[in-house]
């Protein structure tokens, strides 16, 4: 890159060097580092026949910049404010911008709830605790606010309930293997919200952290949930056998629907 060249100094100027609307239809291609320069300039000159091929040259380093400076988010919102630009263009824009935040929600949900796993394994021990029963009265939300270990709230009580609930057992197969926790004879099993607390913007009135929302995994089913490439046989296992549960407490949700929070 050369520095001297203006085309890097602001986005707009950027991103107009790009091109907005090829930044958007060939988005994932920039992004994605395994593809070469020549696979991505071959790929637009196949898509875009009417392109001439030097401006491939200046075109594509400019796109990855974008990336590399991680201002491809910003890049996105300016062209969908951009009235010049067409709307099929801004429409996939949205749909891209909308996918990326999702992910990101996704990524720090994993984080946050390896935490709080760590915190509930160190605070609780299971052996003395009463039977639980559900309450299926629908709740209000919870205040959004960051804490030392998540930005939504998470209840202790309510995940130590829930794995309590399932016989601190995998939910997905009772015959999963698991072992004896520390300090305690009962099962090793981890909480997991499976309408993800990321999602509770999209049921605005309804608390998502309640007992009915969280199910007790084997580590395995658990890391597949989040890492797996085919989680459709875990996860629509765990929706049908909690639907209904979670309709009762006002999280009305369908397969398609929740499917998505785990793209």
């Amino acid at each position: 890159m050369d520095k001297k060249d203006t085309k890097y100094v602001d986005l707009n100027i950027t991103l107009s060097a790009v091109g907005k609307a090829v930044f958007v239809n060939f988005y994932y291609d920039f992004k994605n580092a395994a593809l070469s320069n020549n696979e991505i300039a071959e790929k637009l000159l196949r898509e875009n026949p009417g392109s001439k091929s030097d401006n491939q040259n200046f075109r594509i380093p400019r796109a990855r910049h974008i990336f590399s400076e991680n201002n491809q988010l910003d890049a996105l919102r300016i062209i969908i404010d951009s009235k010049k630009v067409a709307p099929e263009a801004r429409d996939k824009a949205k749909q891209i911008l909308e996918e990326e935040l999702a992910q990101m929600h996704n990524s720090q949900e994993n984080v946050d709830e390896r935490v709080f796993i760590e915190d509930l394994n160190r605070s609780i021990i299971y052996s003395d605790q009463a039977q639980f029963e559900y309450n299926n009265i629908p709740e209000p939300r919870k205040e959004t606010r960051t804490t030392k270990t998540s930005l939504y709230q998470r209840s202790k009580e309510v995940s130590s309930n829930a794995l309590m609930k399932a016989g601190f057992l995998c939910e997905v197969d009772a015959e999963h293997p698991v072992f004896i926790r520390k300090h305690s004879n009962e099962n090793y099993t981890e909480p997991h919200h499976l309408v993800p607390l990321f999602a509770q913007n999209d049921f605005p009135d309804i608390n998502l952290d309640r007992e009915q929302n969280v199910v007790s995994l084997c580590s395995h089913c658990h890391n597949l949930l989040h890492y797996g490439s085919d989680i459709d046989e875990v996860l629509y296992k765990l929706y049908m056998s909690r639907k209904e549960l979670l309709k009762l407490i006002g999280i009305e949700i369908s397969y398609e629907e929740l499917k998505k929070y785990y793209l």
